[in-house]
């Protein structure tokens, strides 16, 4: 089955998946700056380069907005490493998090290591990458890799989007980590490898994600033989409805309840998940 079909990967989204906002908004406060106002914005944005015949995606809109924001002064110059520090100080995780990481990489290795079985922790998001960084989720030997959106810096303030990450362009991510791309930069992503040559097979996936822009990750995975996961947050109504909604249009696999803790709902439908993958490669090693 290839060089390491052992390999079993996690993806995360990470906007009320893994923390209870959309990580911007704790820094806009902290800066001053009206979360919802900010969002409006992009939207005000979006629509006048519309009628100028542009379509902005929303990913690139929030990033475009933001260097707005620094231009006419309404926020301070902001560095990546300001936005490490804002992710550091700022974002706070669902509870349980980031152990879960480290807990579940510790059983597997503990149950399957002898067998080169091992689990990896992805996170897949249209946020920022240095804020992920900078966060308690990125602590040591919890994420294997971060895909996220960055800004290039001009004199030492950010000042052009590097990369923005989008819910169709998330699924580019687990297709670079199939072929192992994001562990050997010298693999060309668009080249054709036999399936049983990837470095994870899309069966050895497991997605978790909490609504409908989080659809394309979880229908591609899902049909390629891995598992998807809808999470909610009981303290909200609409959030709930989404991943019923997912549920129901067999969009994810399971859903639970964001509690990463152990023996909380989302950490057990994971690992659960995590198990029947592992229980499934050690078969088929025999």
């Amino acid at each position: 089955m290839g060089e390491n079909p052992g390999v079993i990967a996690c993806f995360y989204d990470c906007d009320q998946t893994l923390i209870p906002e959309y990580m911007q908004d704790p820094m806009l406060d902290h800066l001053g700056i009206n979360p919802q106002e900010f969002w409006a914005g992009n939207q005000k944005l979006k629509q006048e380069a519309a009628a100028k015949g542009i379509d902005i995606n929303s990913e690139n809109s929030y990033m475009i907005n933001l260097i707005f924001y620094i231009n006419e002064g309404k926020l301070p110059p902001l560095s990546n490493a300001d936005l490490q520090k804002y992710g550091r100080e700022l974002i706070v995780p669902y509870p349980g998090l980031p152990e879960f990481f480290i807990r579940t990489k510790e059983k597997v290795q503990r149950t399957y290591g002898s067998h080169s079985i091992k689990l990896e922790h992805y996170i897949i998001s249209t946020g920022l990458r240095k804020m992920i960084q900078g966060s308690s989720l990125n602590a040591p030997g919890a994420l294997d890799e971060i895909f996220a959106s960055e800004f290039l810096e001009v004199d030492g303030v950010i000042a052009l989007p590097a990369r923005n990450v989008g819910f169709i362009e998330k699924t580019k991510y687990l297709y670079e980590a199939s072929k192992g791309t994001n562990v050997d930069p010298k693999i060309d992503v668009n080249k054709r490898i036999p399936y049983s040559k990837r470095r994870i097979p899309f069966e050895n996936m497991i997605y978790v994600g909490d609504g409908f822009t989080d659809v394309p990750c979880m229908t591609m995975i899902r049909k390629l033989g891995g598992q998807s996961i809808g999470v909610y947050d009981s303290n909200k109504e609409k959030s709930q409805q989404e991943v019923l909604e997912l549920l129901q249009d067999r969009r994810v696999d399971r859903i639970a309840q964001v509690d990463y803790r152990q023996g909380g709902e989302a950490a057990q439908v994971i690992e659960d998940s995590i198990l029947r993958v592992a229980e499934r490669i050690l078969r088929e090693k025999k």
